[in-house]
């Protein structure tokens, strides 16, 4: 599921980097997203037909354009929470 979290981690990831730059290298990858789409993971609580999921691919490119890995998205995005017993 994708959320305000992720949105901002992807953002943070990006940095000076313009969007629309971005979208370029993925293109230059192979699969080409949009900056539009961009904007909406970045900020999907703007968005009223944000993504409520992103598929593997698309991810997986677009963290390539942004010099980084699905592990060290994910584990950089998540927190875990644990319940006392």
């Amino acid at each position: 599921y994708w959320d305000q979290e992720l949105g901002e981690r992807l953002k943070a990831l990006r940095g000076a980097n313009s969007v629309r730059s971005i979208s370029e290298k993925t293109a230059q990858l192979g699969e080409r997203i949009s900056h539009q789409y961009i904007h909406m993971l970045e900020e999907p609580e703007r968005y009223e037909n944000s993504a409520a999921t992103v598929s593997f691919p698309k991810i997986s490119v677009l963290l390539k354009a942004l010099d980084s890995s699905i592990e060290e998205f994910l584990s950089t995005a998540v927190t875990i929470v644990s319940i006392p017993s």
